[in-house]
């Protein structure tokens, strides 16, 4: 495991306990699988195999895994060493760096930047995509999911250290500002999109507060992230319906969007 050194910055807002429920969870979570399924989708389209890619943000590794199953060339980074020791554990990378999306660390270095569910933790999230750009080589390609509307904001995205949830608007105008083509845009999750705002809405009626909701915080996370086993299989399936349409074109609404660009 190789690390870099690194300022700590307070303006990447994640919370440090999360790493062990994700370990925990990610493998049977429908969320978790079907993303995973809609990324490697995404890449393999755009990106041929045995390609050296870095996943910032990486977390446990679970998508690094599953990326270099497919034949890439993963690295990850992180600048939490939990999630690095959780990605060394799954064996998900072929090497294993500890630094801050603030710091320029790479220089026309890799043919993919992979950022998934990252830059919504961040203050600056401009200056982060400036540093992928610099860090792929002429061509190369940028990979992003971030959670998508508005209205969908809860007590929740605070726990999670979200900064903000995107629109399509928004997102492709700064990843646009940094200096990349936008090669691919949509919504995902759409399938799903009724139950979530339903979900959201019924958790807001039930906290009146957002103290009252951080007090409950940990059971609330944990029963998202672990659902009844029928309710989890048959989010699945309906979310893995999904993977033929947008494979064939942009879905215009959903809790999360994606991202293709090229440098």
């Amino acid at each position: 495991m190789r690390f870099s050194s690194t300022r700590t910055n307070n303006e990447i807002h994640f919370p440090k306990d999360a790493f062990e429920n994700l370990y925990k969870t990610e493998e049977n979570n429908f969320w978790f699988r079907v993303r995973n399924l809609i990324i490697g989708g995404m890449v393999q389209n755009h990106l041929p195999a045995r390609s050296r890619l870095i996943e910032v943000g990486c977390g446990t590794g679970f998508v690094s895994r599953h990326l270099k199953k497919m034949g890439y060339c993963v690295e990850c980074g992180d600048l939490y060493l939990e999630g690095l020791q959780y990605c060394k554990e799954r064996n998900a990378g072929e090497a294993y760096y500890q630094f801050n999306l603030y710091d320029p660390i790479f220089s026309e270095e890799y043919d993919a930047y992979c950022a998934f569910d990252v830059l919504e933790h961040l203050d600056d999230d401009g200056l982060a995509l400036d540093n992928m750009y610099a860090g792929l080589k002429p061509g190369g390609l940028l990979f992003l999911t971030v959670p998508a509307c508005g209205m969908l904001w809860s007590y929740a995205d605070d726990h999670a250290g979200h900064k903000r949830r995107y629109s399509s608007r928004d997102l492709e105008s700064k990843v646009r500002s940094a200096g990349f083509e936008v090669i691919r845009l949509s919504y995902f999750m759409t399938f799903l999109f009724p139950a979530i705002a339903l979900s959201r809405l019924f958790f807001r009626s039930r906290s009146s507060t957002q103290s009252e909701y951080l007090n409950r915080k940990d059971d609330r996370i944990m029963r998202e992230l672990k659902l009844n086993s029928v309710i989890n299989t048959l989010f699945y399936h309906i979310f893995r319906m999904e993977l033929p349409l947008i494979r064939l074109m942009n879905l215009p609404f959903g809790s999360s969007l994606l991202c293709v660009a090229v440098k």
